[in-house]
């Protein structure tokens, strides 16, 4: 540009200048683009696709305080249960997209008790999901759309993780997938790993992945990946502090190997059987 205001420079030394300077900026500008785009970026790209927020309704049971005195069974032979009622309640998950022909993975306390299921995808479609199969004690549910050439995550090893590795968290926290379709993203690492927690609701949380990738209601059911968009985790719960109820940074998901083996049975069975044989028999016997 210097070249170019100066006077007694020929034209054509001016264009050979100008296009030099546009050569370095335009280079200049890729190798910036280049140093934004890298593996965490590049991952996100990839897996965002197969990424899919689901909204719940189900019908819950609710007691009312006034009429407590039905719980007495005296009352309850005479004047039936009264003092219950039954509520529509909407709630909201994330999910992940496992095969092209719509099978997906999310929480059981998402969308296991529920009568209707919507699934969003990222391209803005929406479908009516049903409930292949659900597992309240591993909290694992197995949904199925109709669809064909879905875009669907890899499940990865989490036998394989290294602690202090980068992890990416996906999902659709307090609902924010349906302002734009899209997942919101948040990077951590892996904290722990082996983590056992104290059952919930009969649900029982074993050799959990801990992680500080911010994790907050609605991120349930979403998938933990890592840094090679292979699915190592599914987002599940939180420890809070106090009286707030969002990410301090312990978040925790479920390994991916516990839930490939629940949901092979759950798509062969619907459920899964926990009875067993322990090869023993009880009888009375006399002096």
């Amino acid at each position: 540009l210097n070249l170019i205001s100066v006077s007694g420079i020929s034209d054509n030394d001016k264009n050979v200048a100008f296009a030099q300077f546009q050569n370095q900026k335009d280079k200049n500008n890729d190798e910036i683009n280049n140093s934004r785009r890298n593996i965490i970026t590049e991952t996100v790209k990839n897996v965002s696709p197969s990424i899919v927020g689901i909204n719940v309704i189900e019908i819950r049971e609710y007691k009312d305080p006034f009429f407590s005195f039905f719980d007495d069974p005296f009352f309850q032979r005479y004047f039936g249960n009264r003092g219950t009622y039954n509520q529509e309640v909407k709630g909201l998950g994330s999910g992940y997209i496992i095969s092209s022909d719509g099978y997906i993975v999310t929480n059981d306390h998402v969308a296991g008790n529920a009568t209707k299921i919507t699934v969003t995808l990222t391209d803005g479609r929406s479908f009516d999901a049903k409930v292949i199969g659900s597992d309240n004690a591993s909290d694992i549910c197995l949904l199925k759309i109709d669809g064909d050439d879905l875009p669907f995550v890899t499940l990865g090893n989490s036998d394989d993780i290294i602690i202090g590795e980068w992890v990416i968290a996906l999902g659709n926290p307090f609902g924010l997938f349906e302002l734009n379709d899209k997942p919101t993203v948040t990077v951590g690492v892996v904290s722990a790993t082996g983590m056992n927690l104290d059952a919930i609701n009969n649900r029982y949380y074993l050799n959990m992945i801990q992680t500080d990738a911010s994790i907050n209601g609605g991120n349930s059911g979403g998938p933990l990946v890592n840094s090679l968009g292979e699915v190592i985790g599914m987002n599940t719960l939180i420890f809070t502090s106090g009286n707030s109820s969002g990410s301090i940074g312990l978040g925790f998901a479920i390994p991916v190997n516990k839930i490939k083996r629940i949901i092979e049975e759950l798509k062969e069975k619907g459920s899964i059987d926990r009875n067993f044989e322990i090869g023993m028999r009880i009888q009375t016997i006399d002096e």
